[in-house]
């Protein structure tokens, strides 16, 4: 990859220096310095609508837009003179012409943009007397409202939706000072209601129908904690009060995801107060089951198993764990499943073969595989089954950022009829379960298919093959042989190609890794591995089957 040119300016008469092609709003950000906006958002197109971002640049005659000038050699800029305050203010002042004043019950208050640039560079009086614009609040769905009058009309939601998920379901009515967002479905939404549009928003015009008028922010314990459903692992923080989640968002950016979250991570939590929900173990005595302590529910199940461990042997137990338990549990599990009980008989529920990826890679794996950065930053990305809107959403997020940012080029491999096709380069349309044959047919040329998938076929190899350092996802759809014959013809890729299994719960891949299998142990080892296996006898003060287990079926 070709070094970036580094370029020098000033910025309030310091020195810097930022990467060529750098918007000044993101060249003042690097150092600290504030330029306000509310349009500008990272990795959305460019809007100048709000003219917050106003700034002073040296031989040019009027106030320029931060977020649409590229820094260039040489340049000098001012973001804190009187001439720049002065026009923050009076755009504030703007913005406040029909926004009503009702912060002490917005439920935005108290992390509202544009509340503290008010705070920070508005008037303290208003010169407009004339009647605000009002409208009534709209309910689009149970999850998002409409509030127009607060509405300060960055269209940040509206680029979020079509750009960032490819939904299209907001746009712009009216014109002038009646400007309104307005949904696709006329007086509802019909998307995927992800809820990007509520957290986007810099006001409190969007807002959540899960959380509305429940609390205040500075009333929540905030917790930083890993998405409970899809395999992908994002990041997410819950706010919680009085022990009850309220919602969840990622507005520090600071996970995997940045700030994206799907409609299951950001509301899939009211299980959490399910009355139904188990909050402590259940035993039974007789023909019902009965509240007991973690203790005596340990007693009891170590007295059965020991029980039926004794009267039958080894073979008589089997373990099944969970991909929604962390690594250190599933570790123990597989550990008592072994050392104490002496059984491989340990598995869990199963979807992405991440046996099958790694035992292809081999001495490869570690470098082979793919992360989610490495995906966005990808030019060319391989997509075999699997539907990444549904299962793995930060996948299908970051492929379609990949395509908006640096032009990603997108090849489907599917039977089923996905979102993400409308982007792809090229999509080829299988039957169901025919992955495994056309992948064959990639790697070998050989097999049975119908000669217009073999021309197809032959194309997208053509395509792939002028391609450098290429992403290979696939789903369930592939195991066993048909990975082998994926990684021989990805190894005949330029550059370094690079793979990722798309697995369907939390942890799905710690599950795996930490040996929740009948046939492997800890980092995927043979049960014939004497290395591995001797330092685990060593560490666990115990001697292992090498009989395989039984799986979960």
């Amino acid at each position: 990859m070709a070094e970036t040119k580094l370029i020098n300016l000033k910025i309030n008469d310091r020195e810097v220096q930022v990467p060529q092609g750098t918007l000044v709003i993101e060249a003042t950000r690097r150092f600290g310095i504030e330029v306000p906006s509310f349009c500008y958002y990272p990795g959305l197109s460019l809007q100048a609508a709000c003219r917050m971002c106003l700034v002073e640049v040296e031989k040019m005659p009027k106030l320029q837009t931060a977020c649409t000038l590229v820094a260039s050699e040489g340049m000098v800029v001012r973001t804190n003179t009187d001439q720049v305050r002065n026009a923050r203010k009076y755009m504030l002042e703007f913005l406040l012409t029909n926004h009503p004043l009702d912060c002490p019950v917005c439920d935005k208050g108290g992390e509202c943009e544009l509340q503290d640039m008010v705070f920070r560079y508005g008037a303290d009086t208003s010169r407009f007397v004339e009647e605000k614009i009002h409208r009534p609040e709209e309910k689009w769905s149970d999850l998002v409202y409409y509030d127009a009058p607060r509405c300060i009309l960055c269209f940040r939601c509206v680029r979020v939706c079509d750009e960032g998920m490819d939904v299209k379901a907001l746009g712009v009515g009216m014109r002038g000072a009646n400007s309104i967002i307005i949904p696709n479905g006329g007086d509802h939404l019909d998307c995927e209601e992800c809820g990007m549009c509520i957290d986007i928003c810099p006001v409190g015009a969007l807002t959540s129908g899960t959380y509305r008028y429940k609390t205040r922010p500075w009333e929540m314990q905030y917790v930083s904690t890993i998405c409970t459903h899809c395999s992908n692992g994002c990041k997410t923080t819950l706010s919680v009060r009085n022990h009850e989640i309220l919602r969840a968002n990622d507005r520090d950016l600071s996970g995997i995801n940045k700030d994206f979250l799907c409609v299951k991570g950001r509301f899939g939590f009211d299980f959490t107060k399910h009355p139904e929900r188990i909050k402590q173990p259940l035993l039974r005595k007789g023909e019902k089951l009965y509240p007991v302590s973690w203790e005596e529910a340990a007693r009891a199940a170590a007295k059965q198993l020991n029980e039926l461990h004794a009267a039958y042997g080894p073979e008589s137990v089997g373990f099944i764990g969970s991909n929604r338990t962390s690594n250190e549990e599933n570790y123990l599990l597989q550990r008592m499943a072994r050392a104490t009980f002496g059984t491989n008989n340990i598995d869990h529920h199963r979807t992405a073969d991440y046996t099958g990826l790694v035992t292809a890679l081999g001495d490869r794996a570690a470098d082979s595989s793919l992360t989610m950065e490495q995906l966005y930053q990808s030019r060319a990305v391989l997509l075999i089954g699997n539907d990444p809107t549904n299962q793995n959403p930060l996948v299908g997020w970051q492929i379609r950022a990949g395509i908006r940012h640096h032009g990603t080029k997108l090849f489907l491999l599917n039977s089923r009829e996905i979102k993400l096709a409308r982007k792809a380069t090229q999509s080829i349309h299988l039957s169901a379960g025919q992955e495994a044959a056309a992948v064959r047919w990639l790697a070998t040329g050989e097999g049975e298919l119908p000669q217009e998938m073999m021309e197809q076929l032959s194309a997208l190899r053509a395509a792939l093959a002028v391609e450098q350092d290429v992403a290979i996802l696939f789903g369930s759809e592939l195991a066993g042989a048909a990975i082998g014959h994926l990684v021989a013809f990805g190894s005949k890729l330029p550059g370094t190609t690079r793979y990722m299994a798309l697995g369907d719960y939390a942890n799905s891949r710690g599950a795996a890794d930490m040996g929740l299998l009948p046939d492997r142990l800890p980092g995927y080892a043979y049960l014939d591995n004497k290395e591995v296996v001797d330092a685990l006898e060593s560490l666990w003060d115990a001697k292992l089957s090498a009989k395989p287990g039984l799986t979960a079926p």
